[in-house]
């Protein structure tokens, strides 16, 4: 469909996700603390970049109701954008959606007190900026079978409507029912037939690997993890886009890496036919040769035992604490 762009003005958006504050990992105070350092570097290279506005796509917090501590520095954190001039447009991911109707989200509050723009929560599930962009938001329904249910009934009730002459941005958290998406370990929540056409970028969260390419009449972005939430996810570079849209509502993402994100150094090693007590001098010998600074390591033991071996005679706290 060829569509005229009269006087858009160019402008620019941070597109961001999976940011999962207040995930203490492995029971670790200092991984908490973690995931908010690079949020706040997130803030930081915003206030750098002074975008027009930022994009979360769902799952800011690693759980509905994340600890006050948590919540103050993610006040904070808003609170220094929001003094930059740069508004903050949401939608709920799987981890940090609503429990039931009764309790909600925080992404509420939140959106009450200003600091966020919640997109599913205000009429017609958008946000625009005059002479810019439409900007329209779905809720995460957690799996397949609610998503087919009730986004429909959601997008009859709030319908998406690409504005002519403007770039149009559609976000939502889930994984698209593509061979090129969706890891084997994640169900994937919603069919690209389910996703309305007429939008220029489609900006997305919850797979947390980066993934960029064409869908429908725009681009399809996942802009990735921003702190490693599982250790299969140590090697990909964290960050987030800059996204620049010129005067023809051309579009082009820009990579941000992050620096503050915490190294992971993996030790995997396949123990086959080792007896139990080797494994562990083995393993602990190991670990402390990838020993540094500020890491995380994480040993990864693969193998077959030996018929009268037992996994219970491998000493982990030995292990651990070599």
């Amino acid at each position: 469909m060829l569509r005229r762009f009269i006087d858009l003005r160019a402008f620019s958006f941070i597109h961001v996700s999976d940011l999962h504050l207040g995930y203490a990992q492995y029971g670790l105070e200092v991984r908490r603390q973690d995931f908010d350092n690079a949020f706040s570097e997130i803030v930081d290279k915003a206030i750098e970049l002074k975008p027009d506005f930022m994009i979360i796509a769902g799952d800011l917090f690693h759980q509905a109701r994340p600890s006050n501590h948590t919540l103050e520095n993610s006040v904070k954190s808003f609170k220094r954008l929001k003094d930059a001039g740069i508004p903050v447009l949401t939608v709920d991911g799987s981890h940090d959606s609503a429990p039931n109707t009764i309790t909600s989200t925080i992404l509420y509050p939140l959106d009450s007190a200003g600091l966020i723009f919640h997109l599913p929560r205000h009429r017609g599930s958008c946000w625009s900026k005059p002479g810019c962009c439409y900007v329209y938001g779905i809720p995460n329904y957690h799996n397949r079978h609610k998503t087919k249910e009730a986004l429909p009934k959601f997008m009859d009730e709030n319908p998406p409507t690409p504005k002519e002459g403007l770039a149009n941005i559609f976000v939502f958290h889930g994984a698209l029912d593509l061979p090129e998406i969706k890891p084997p370990y994640i169900e994937a929540e919603i069919s690209p037939d389910e996703l309305p056409d007429g939008f220029c970028y489609y900006a997305a969260g919850h797979v947390h690997d980066r993934y960029l390419g064409e869908f429908k009449d725009g681009l399809l972005v996942y802009s990735g993890c921003t702190e490693t939430v599982s250790y299969d996810e140590a090697k990909i570079i964290k960050g987030f886009y800059h996204v620049k849209v010129d005067e023809k509502a051309q579009v082009t993402p820009e990579l941000v890496e992050l620096t503050s994100p915490r190294r992971f150094v993996i030790v995997d090693y396949d123990f086959t036919g080792m007896p139990s007590a080797k494994i562990t001098e083995q393993a602990a010998q190991m670990v402390k040769e990838a020993d540094d600074v500020d890491v995380i390591i994480i040993p990864v033991l693969k193998g077959t035992l030996p018929a009268e071996a037992s996994r219970t005679e491998i000493d982990l706290p030995k292990i651990r604490s070599a």
